[in-house]
């Protein structure tokens, strides 16, 4: 149909037609011609996977950079947890003992050491972090149940109190020798016993090391700087100052004390005795079970769960105090309870002590003593670390104590086998002069 024109079709909205209207596109027929009008395509950008990967990266090799007399270095490191990369900056050394090339294979050397380069690294550093406060949270939900009552009470508070305040929002492989020490002194700045930060130190590393061994890994070592324990000897009481302290105590606490420096029992292993567990026929007390706090469990360690043979004199003394009762607690509160030990330092003890004019000491003191008499009596180590329940025999020398008379009298006995021996002396010399 000649001389016809059909307008056909609507463009894309907001795409200006040839006729400049926008909205409009016109595809226009005259004869045997077809006028079209076609739009330029749009480039469409791929999205990049969102991410760090290793496959974008050919390896680092920094920059250096000469600034006064020194050569300084940068480079790229992947920080755990973080999607922003650190950019440190290195002293490599003096412009006047190096040239630019020795400077740059320094930071090389540097870059090759922490080992930014490698697939493992970036591994690390994708991996989500783990914080002080989440191992601790599974230590304490897996680990602390099996401790002693005791230490579950006494670690539990110290790690909430002193360590978790500083590292809990810390990645663990990121906590390094520095950051410990960081720690220590801000422990030393509250003015805490140095015996308590050795105490909260080992309460950490065991958290750490704990969390180590469910993985698989090797116990992390590091190298604190931690503050000398005074040269302080623990008080224990004297043979003669345990007579003193029983001969003024009266009542159920007079057998308390006798048994305390006669056995070395520890004081939560005293109040948790039962009458049962006096073997009196035969001369032993079975130590099955502890008490603290007012809770009674197992005792503080394997080794705490013993037979203790106790001599005539102290058998005689339970069977009077005892008057032909056959069960119950040995030792309890006017209302049944188990006796509690700052109870009985603070309320019978102390007063003791200042009552006969010694220097005042807790429960453990007579446990001090006890070991302390035995070794001086020359008891084997064994039955000694045996009777008063302890892991390991250092530890039983860690208890063991002698008076000023003690040590003069072995001194001696030593100078007596000596001369008996016919050996060169100064006295046998004197006498052979």
């Amino acid at each position: 149909m000649e001389g016809s024109q059909t307008g056909v079709g609507n463009a894309l909205p907001g795409v200006p037609s040839q006729d400049g209207i926008t909205g409009q596109a016109s595809i226009g027929v005259t004869g045997n011609r077809t006028n079209v009008i076609v739009l330029p395509a749009t480039r469409i950008r791929q999205q990049r996977k969102a991410g760090r990967s290793m496959s974008k990266r050919s390896g680092q090799s920094g920059s250096v950079k000469l600034v006064g007399s020194k050569w300084y270095g940068r480079y790229w490191r992947d920080v755990p947890g973080k999607e922003k990369r650190e950019h440190p900056l290195v002293v490599l050394g003096e412009k006047s003992s190096m040239t630019k090339p020795e400077a740059r294979r320094k930071l090389m050397d540097i870059i090759e050491a922490e080992g930014v380069n490698k697939p493992q690294h970036l591994e690390r550093a994708l991996k989500p972090v783990v914080t002080f406060n989440a191992i601790a949270d599974a230590w304490e939900a897996k680990r602390l149940p099996l401790l002693h009552n005791s230490s579950q009470v006494i670690t539990l508070g110290r790690i909430r109190k002193h360590v978790r305040p500083f590292f809990g929002n810390m990645a663990v492989e990121e906590i390094r020798t520095g950051t410990v020490n960081d720690w220590i002194r801000s422990l030393t700045a509250k003015r805490l016993e140095p015996k308590t930060i050795h105490n909260v130190w080992k309460d950490f590393r065991a958290v750490v090391n704990w969390h180590c061994k469910q993985m698989d890994k090797p116990k992390v070592t590091w190298y604190p700087d931690l503050p000398a324990l005074p040269d302080e000897e623990q008080r224990w009481f004297t043979q003669a100052e345990v007579k003193q302290i029983v001969d003024a105590a009266t009542g159920q606490y007079k057998v308390l004390f006798h048994l305390a420096g006669f056995t070395g029992l520890r004081s939560g292993e005293l109040v948790g005795l039962r009458v049962e567990d006096l073997k009196l026929e035969h001369g032993v007390i079975e130590v099955r079970r502890a008490v603290w706090n007012g809770i009674e469990g197992d005792t503080k360690t394997k080794s705490g769960r013993r037979n203790v043979f106790i001599d005539s004199a102290t058998i005689q003394l339970l069977r009077d105090f005892l008057a032909g009762r056959q069960t119950g607690r040995l030792f309890q509160s006017r209302v049944g309870t188990p006796l509690e030990n700052r109870d009985i330092c603070r309320r019978v003890l102390a007063p003791l002590c200042e009552k006969i004019g010694i220097k005042p000491g807790g429960m453990h003191a007579f446990r001090h003593g006890r070991v302390s008499h035995m070794q001086a009596s020359m008891m084997p180590g064994d039955f000694v670390k045996n009777q008063i329940g302890h892991s390991s025999l250092r530890i039983t020398s860690n208890y063991t104590h002698f008076e000023h008379g003690q040590k003069r009298e072995m001194v001696e006995k030593l100078l007596s086998c000596t001369q008996n021996a016919g050996l060169y002396t100064v006295a046998n010399h004197a006498k052979a002069s």
